[in-house]
């Protein structure tokens, strides 16, 4: 794989961050300027379309920008008579770099450089799957530990699953597409026909380990609101236990604080030792009662 001053039939064409100059150049090779803006759109749905001999196939990848983070961004394949185009908004040197250095085919392997670039992009979420699975693992070891922060993590997380199932499920409803002979999108050899359906099937299994790791988290809120929960409670029925218990200390206090006068003597130390022994004797007494009535 080397880079080429000029365009020659089988070349693979790799724009990213596109400028103007650079679109319109695309144009003039025969791609749909709609189709080009809706590569460029941040929010477009994957999906697959034939067009003036062009087969645009877009889909979602998770590199961005080399940083290797867990935002999807969206990638189209524009596959020609003559060339193939990968048109994305954002950088994807990580995702590509396996293709510069070791190329699996040769570009003008028009379909086998395309299902490789697809089965590139679905490492890149089995990837990310797998190491969401492991951090999963080493927070949810105890749900009683568990901190306000890890829940703030675990939403973070929910949301970078469902970003990945809105990519994967149309993607490879796309995919399954290409396999309908009735549609001509793609020409598919027989070993090409049985590549696709492989990625259909891989596509599916990371698809349900998604789900599977969306209801692991939903169980790990609710345990964790249920624990919450109970601890909340706990500390409510000690609060009310201690605001019961030093009611009569509390009303004893008010009443032998009023500036009146008592039919007896409330002047003496055995006065103010009765009252006091009085108190602590019915907090104690209240207390008990209570907690042993949970």
């Amino acid at each position: 794989m080397a880079e080429v001053t000029a365009l020659h039939a089988g070349s693979w064409v790799r724009s990213e961050r596109p400028s103007e100059e650079e679109l319109a150049v695309l144009v003039s090779r025969g791609i749909d300027a709609d189709l080009l803006a809706d590569a460029l759109d941040p929010h477009e749905v994957p999906r697959i379309e034939h067009d003036d001999g062009w087969t645009y196939f877009i889909t979602r990848v998770p590199d961005v920008g080399d940083d290797f983070n867990d935002y999807t961004t969206p990638i189209m394949f524009a596959l020609g008579k003559e060339y193939t185009v990968t048109v994305s908004r954002d950088l994807l040197g990580r995702l590509w770099q396996p293709f510069i250095d070791h190329p699996p085919v040769g570009t003008t392997q028009q379909t086998q450089l395309f299902l490789a670039m697809m089965e590139r992009i679905l490492q890149s979420y089995q990837t990310r799957v797998a190491a969401i699975n492991r951090q999963m693992r080493a927070a949810t070891g105890n749900v009683t530990n568990l901190s306000p922060k890890d829940i703030a993590t675990f939403v973070e997380y929910e949301r970078k699953l469902n970003d990945y199932l809105d990519a994967l499920m149309p993607t490879n409803t796309a995919l399954e597409k290409t396999l309908n002979q009735k549609f001509k999108l793609i020409r598919l050899a027989e070993e090409d026909q049985e590549m696709v359906e492989d990625l259909s099937v891989d596509i599916e299994q990371v698809i349900a380990r998604c789900k599977s790791l969306l209801r692991t988290i939903t169980n790990v809120r609710d345990s964790y609101r249920a624990v919450m929960d109970t601890r909340l409670n706990e500390t409510m029925r000690i609060l009310t236990v201690a605001t019961l218990s030093l009611t009569v200390p509390t009303m004893l206090a008010g009443v032998f604080g009023m500036n009146v006068a008592f039919p007896f003597d409330t002047h003496g130390v055995t006065a103010f030792w009765l009252i006091i022994s009085i108190s602590v004797a019915v907090a104690a007494a209240i207390s008990i009662y209570f907690l042993r009535k949970r």
